[in-house]
């Protein structure tokens, strides 16, 4: 008796002391996983003001630290506790000056509306930043507008830069860490989203930019098979020429000897790397690559993906353009498109910056897709009619912006993800649209282009940055709403438009593959626009390119 009235007056007092310091179970919920117990804590949406519970900064890898780098992620092993999970933790190594984040960083959040059943709708972000930027923190990707229409969110983080993706090409170090992040933390949400009221079989994976193209990849692996049911992604692809690095091998060694390594051995080069502190490592990486992209940076961009060495831990082991052509990928519903004006986001330059453009002046032959052909002649034959066709008889230098703007859009994204939407759409459903709302959530001040600019359909999507004043009107609110619903749609029922609805003005959104080679697509807009093949003049222009000098089978497109 007197054991049980302990008991019961031990409960009356952490009651009292939850209630004194404001933390209630039901403010911050406990949550047993795989691993231990998570807490979290509960917030309301900044949109309908609906409750959620978030569960920030919870590992899903051993922290990639000392002989962890430069190797795949291993899984995270059990704790003892409870492991506090109410704010965003750290982010990965980013290539900036000064160096910023921290190689400890393989964290994954979980936002959701309700604990409760286990059969929620599950949609998974990866976030861009051409494999060298970018972190799935609240400030940058709140997911308040997806939480109101009562689906779970989930973000992560993976490793970028060269703590990402430095390889040499062999077994030493075949690279895609940043990659083999993502495949763990996918495979950490079917092993985990049920504790949070989700459900593993109803799982979409959306990505922007290099998000993008790695969802890309994982969609080609075996090795992803099984981990999402639907595939969202926004302005890239496995096929994007800046989307493979080809040049992985002489960064790797070109780090090295800049930090003092004289090796021509891989092995020896990773030992030694391993020992460089990351702020040191990242620094030098920034530099070297900056040096090999500005080369010719229409080939790729600091660094990124590669095709590995067969191996048991192999994610890319094939020619993207080659894999989607055969089918070799998982036939899973796609939601994809660009937005209307990609490279505007570059802006103008300054006039001293436009002499590096004379690298395309004097060597044509760089215009020319990099997987277009081997053979130098035929590229540079390619390169002037391509030359001709956006720049006539003048010089790039020279050249009005917008004209450089057209050359760099239609090279850089319209060309390889229209290519990716023909092709998946001989075996899958695939929803295509063009992004055309010139409005203000994404921040834009004082706009000198037309068109919509590499990211913003992001202020379309997410809370982002809140506390700023960006003007907003009805029409972005309108143009959100209407966003959010086609993509959380999408993920709830494999089509974005399941039946009228006048937020949506009641139109229906046809897969682009019911008139091939003629493609429909949605256009994003005020008014929503059914339509077919954008970009139609370009794409026609470069199909030619590659069916009159083209030597297949391709990587990119």
């Amino acid at each position: 008796m007197k054991g049980t009235r302990y008991i019961f007056h031990v409960a009356i007092l952490l009651t009292y002391l939850r209630m004194c310091s404001g933390q209630s179970d039901d403010e911050y919920p406990v949550v047993e996983i795989e691993n231990g117990q998570v807490r979290g804590r509960s917030s309301y949406t900044v949109g309908e003001n609906r409750r959620y519970f978030s569960f920030q900064g919870i590992p899903f890898a051993e922290p990639p630290l000392g002989q962890l780098r430069f190797r795949a992620p291993v899984k995270i092993s059990n704790w003892t506790g409870i492991l506090n999970a109410t704010e965003d933790r750290s982010f990965c190594v980013q290539q900036s000056d000064p160096v910023i984040g921290s190689e400890d960083c393989l964290f994954i959040n979980v936002y959701t509306p309700s604990l409760e059943g286990a059969n929620r709708t599950v949609m998974v972000w990866i976030y861009g930043g051409s494999f060298v930027t970018g972190l799935s923190s609240y400030t940058e990707n709140g997911p308040d507008y997806i939480l109101d229409e009562g689906v779970i969110f989930v973000s992560l983080n993976y490793r970028l830069g060269a703590l990402g993706f430095l390889s040499t090409e062999d077994a030493a170090a075949p690279g895609n860490w940043g990659l083999k992040d993502q495949l763990l933390a996918l495979q950490w949400v079917q092993n985990n989203i049920g504790y949070f009221g989700g459900n593993a079989s109803a799982v979409t994976v959306f990505g922007q930019s290099a998000g993008a193209a790695s969802i890309s990849y994982l969609l080609q692996s075996d090795k992803a098979a099984g981990l999402f049911s639907k595939v969202i992604t926004q302005s890239g692809s496995s096929l994007c020429l800046w989307g493979l690095n080809r040049r992985a091998r002489r960064t790797a060694f070109s780090i090295g000897t800049s930090l003092g390594i004289s090796t021509n051995n891989s092995t020896v080069l990773l030992e030694k790397l391993r020992e460089v502190d990351y702020t040191t490592l990242q620094t030098t990486a920034t530099t070297v690559s900056t040096l090999i992209t500005l080369e010719n940076p229409l080939q790729g961009i600091f660094f990124g993906p590669v095709i590995e060495p067969e191996s048991e831990e192999a994610i890319v082991v094939g020619r993207s353009d080659e894999l989607f052509v055969e089918g070799s990928f998982q036939r899973v519903p796609i939601l994809t498109g660009v937005n209307s004006n990609e490279a505007a986001a570059v802006g103008d330059v300054p006039d001293i910056l436009r002499l590096y453009l004379t690298m395309y002046d004097v060597g044509v032959e760089n215009l020319a897709p990099i997987d277009l052909n081997k053979r130098f002649s035929v590229r540079s034959t390619a390169a002037h009619i391509i030359m001709y066709r956006y720049f006539g008889f003048g010089l790039i230098t020279i050249a009005p912006w917008d004209q450089v703007i057209k050359f760099i859009s239609d090279d850089q994204w319209y060309r390889p993800v229209r290519r990716m939407v023909q092709s998946l759409s001989d075996y899958v459903p695939v929803y295509f649209y063009k992004f055309s709302y010139e409005g203000n959530l994404f921040g834009v001040t004082n706009r000198n282009f037309t068109g919509v600019g590499h990211s913003e359909e992001l202020g379309y999507i997410f809370e982002r940055n809140a506390s700023v004043n960006y003007n907003v009107t009805e029409t972005d609110r309108n143009v959100r709403a209407i966003t959010v619903k086609l993509w959380t749609n999408f993920a709830k029922y494999g089509d974005p438009t399941p039946s009228p609805e006048p937020l949506l003005q009641n139109v229906n959104w046809e897969v682009a593959g019911t008139d091939l080679p003629n493609l429909n697509y949605l256009d994003i807009n005020v008014e929503l626009a059914l339509k077919q093949n954008p970009f139609e003049e370009s794409m026609e222009f470069y199909d030619g390119i590659y069916d009159t000098y083209g030597d297949s089978p391709y990587d990119t497109y």
